[in-house]
């Protein structure tokens, strides 16, 4: 379940992120060569890519990416009990 978490971030990171940064912004580049890749060394390297962002710049992501996640039903969908046999629409 945590790589589930940590994938629907990065995810919601790079689709943000594109509309926020620029598709050719080095963390959106660094997140789509990663794939579906969600291991620790991968993981490190995003965090430190949105650490580097400016201040103003980093919050104003993470402010986009909340919103992102918090209105995105399928990514949580997969939580909810009896969930998996019944898709959402």
């Amino acid at each position: 379940m945590q790589q589930t978490a940590t994938r629907q971030f990065i995810t919601a990171v790079a689709s943000v992120g594109r509309d926020i940064l620029g598709a050719g912004h080095p963390l959106i580049s660094k997140i789509e060569a990663a794939g579906t890749t969600v291991d620790a060394e991968t993981v490190d390297e995003i965090q430190k890519a949105l650490s580097a962002l400016p201040e103003e710049t980093r919050d104003t992501l993470m402010s986009a990416v909340h919103k992102h996640m918090r209105e995105d039903i399928s990514a949580i969908w997969g939580q909810l009990p009896h969930a998996e046999s019944n898709e959402p629409n």
